[in-house]
C-alpha cells in the first residue's frame, strides 16, 4: 500500500512543480498546492529522521 501512495504523491508533486515551472502556479487550485507541500514533507521525514540519527 505504501508503494501506491509514494506513486499518488510523487504524482501531485509533479503535476504542481510543472505547472509552476511553466509559469502557470495560478491555474493549480490551492488545495493542490496543500497537498503537494504535505507529500513533500512526507517523503522528507525519512531522510530527515536517518540524517539526525532518530530513527
Amino acid at each position: 500500500m505504501k508503494s501506491i501512495s509514494n506513486g499518488i504523491g510523487a504524482g501531485f508533486i509533479s503535476y504542481v512543480l510543472i505547472k509552476a515551472v511553466k509559469g502557470k502556479a495560478r491555474e493549480v487550485h490551492p488545495l493542490l498546492w496543500v497537498v503537494a507541500i504535505l507529500f513533500v514533507i512526507y517523503f522528507a521525514i525519512g531522510p530527515l529522521k536517518i540524517l539526525f540519527g532518530l530513527s
